[in-house]
């Protein structure tokens, strides 16, 4: 349950996904621990917050890879939300083990610290592409899930809960089509089409972060909240954003993955 002075930690906070988790939980009195390994990141996390917020943000530089910063990280932490992850699918297939590292012992290391510290409950960010995944990053994504939802049957005395939630394409995210097609369109470049017929379930950045405070407010254990969410053809969504204006596009293919 999230309620002011609630002491939060949030894995990956310089993400698209983390940033805005620390804003909406800062803006609710939460006590916001930033975990990631990207010092500039957090750097910029501090500029933004720290003059509003003042020690209610704590930041920590270091990676879910890394057992004992976890272990120092999680102290005195009640709710823990684990966004740090490798997404990008194409660069996955071309670093499996890297993703394994990062998206597989890296939840694993959040489930162990987290027992360890007694915290309260566990949100894992997980993505639709866990779903009869094809690629090496859904393919991670739902052994997170799995690992997450066993972790409430190997807690023993320990009280801590463990919850996933899954979202589609979350809207203009760092790297993600939106952007692509907005920096294209700008440089008055064709837009790049994976395929036609290629289709995608999207989210907003405002309904994922209702999505993870609706599951830390409601959670049993062992859940994987997904929000009913619209697909989109690719080919729509590049019109939506040249405005009804006619565009060029190339089709370059699928991605690896």
């Amino acid at each position: 349950m999230i309620i002011k002075g609630t002491r939060v930690l949030i894995t990956g906070a310089c993400g698209s996904i983390g940033s805005s988790l620390v804003e909406r939980m800062l803006s609710l009195g939460c006590v916001v621990c930033a975990f990631d390994q990207n010092e500039d990141g957090l750097f910029h996390l501090d500029q933004k917050y720290k003059s509003n917020y003042g020690d209610n943000l704590k930041l920590f530089i270091g990676s879910v890879r890394d057992n004992i910063r976890l272990d120092r990280a999680l102290e005195g932490v009640e709710v823990v939300f684990h966004c740090a992850a490798l997404k990008h699918v194409y660069l996955s297939e071309y670093n499996p083990f890297e993703a394994m590292q990062t998206n597989i012992n890296g939840v694993n290391n959040v489930i162990s610290a987290s027992l360890k510290a007694g915290v309260n409950q566990v949100i894992f960010t997980s993505s639709d592409k866990a779903v009869n995944p094809s690629s090496t990053m859904g393919a991670t994504k739902l052994l997170g899930e799995r690992l997450m939802t066993a972790a409430n049957h190997h807690s023993g005395d320990h009280s801590t809960r463990f919850s996933s939630v899954r979202f589609g394409n979350v809207l203009n995210t760092n790297g993600s089509v939106l952007q692509i097609f907005k920096n294209q369109i700008k440089e008055e470049k064709p837009l790049t089409i994976t395929a036609e017929n290629m289709t995608r379930f999207f989210i907003t950045m405002n309904q994922s972060i209702d999505l993870c405070l609706y599951a830390a407010n409601n959670m049993i254990g062992g859940e994987v909240f997904v929000m009913n969410m619209g697909s989109c053809s690719i080919i729509d969504l590049a019109k939506v954003i040249s405005r009804g204006k006619s565009f060029e596009y190339n089709v370059i293919g699928e991605k690896p993955g």
